[in-house]
């Protein structure tokens, strides 16, 4: 198979798109730097779907409790107790609401970052094919594939920050053209030139679908941040409403005995805790700091 044979220039070039968008990934620390980001994103969609099904779970639960006090307020108690099981039943239908909207955009943006990266995983495997007689051709390739490694890991911090789409755009759009300019040029075997500009299409509609819907995806990321707390403020609303209600309704022996079991439930868990992080817990060292 004839070698590569790339002008200077034009390998320069993408070298420096490469250094540009490489920094873009070093400097994403929001959610953290992610090899494989669009796991990240799939376990995002999973949470939130196991979120919204205790949000509806407690939703029903607080429902049918509040259909027992609902014509009750006479005492302070009683009043306590409807706004308490009312504003629970609210934050827990909105978290729901809320989670399965974000669970959806996610979803919606796991797979087109699945189909970006079987396009550029398509035009990596075609450059195993390529030459490498000269140590030169060699370094052309080594940072072809580094570019296109670039490219996979940029999304991320993209979709997450929407206004680094303003910035890269220019960068993302010579770049494919560079790697279009490449492949058109080089002697590749004809499989390869033919899957080639397959991929490269691909891999433009997809990025540019993925810019499209970057505000929807951001908010995805707001959902899996702002859920899990809504779900824990409808949880204390609900308990706490409960234990006006028994307090109100009910004798000694069984709010007792409903505190009680409040109480051994709390004291179960940190119980647990202590045994699995020892009785002398120290503050955990992390082996990679700057990753």
């Amino acid at each position: 198979m004839p070698p590569l044979n790339l002008q200077a220039s034009t390998m320069a070039e993408l070298e420096r798109l490469s250094v540009q968008l490489a920094d873009t990934v070093a400097d994403q620390t929001t959610f953290g730097p992610s090899i494989r980001q669009t796991d990240t994103i799939q376990l995002m969609n999973a949470n939130l779907n196991s979120l919204a099904i205790i949000a509806t779970f407690l939703a029903a639960v607080q429902a049918q409790v509040l259909s027992s006090s609902l014509d009750k307020d006479d005492t302070n108690l009683q009043i306590a107790t409807n706004a308490l099981l009312f504003g629970g039943v609210f934050v827990n239908v909105l978290s729901g609401t809320i989670a399965i909207v974000g669970a959806i955009q996610l979803q919606r943006t796991h797979g087109l970052l699945k189909q970006r990266e079987s396009s550029l995983t398509t035009l990596r495997d075609g450059l195993k094919n390529a030459d490498r007689s000269s140590k030169e051709r060699e370094h052309d390739e080594v940072a072809l594939v580094h570019h296109l490694r670039v490219l996979e890991m940029v999304i991320f911090p993209l979709l997450h920050t929407p206004r680094l789409w303003n910035t890269h755009s220019t960068a993302l759009t010579k770049s494919a053209n560079l790697v279009e300019q490449i492949v058109r040029e080089s002697d590749f075997d004809d499989s390869f030139q033919i899957t080639a500009p397959y991929a490269l299409s691909e891999y433009r509609h997809t990025t540019d679908r993925l810019a499209q819907s970057a505000l929807l995806t951001s908010l995805g990321f707001t959902a899996s941040l702002t859920v899990p707390w809504l779900v824990l403020a409808g949880l204390g609303c609900f308990t706490a409403g409960v234990a006006c209600l028994v307090l109100d309704s009910q004798p000694v022996q069984v709010w007792a005995t409903s505190f009680a079991v409040l109480g051994a439930t709390a004291l179960l868990l940190i119980l647990v805790l202590v045994c699995t992080l020892g009785f002398n817990p120290r503050p955990v060292r992390r082996p990679f700091r700057d990753v």
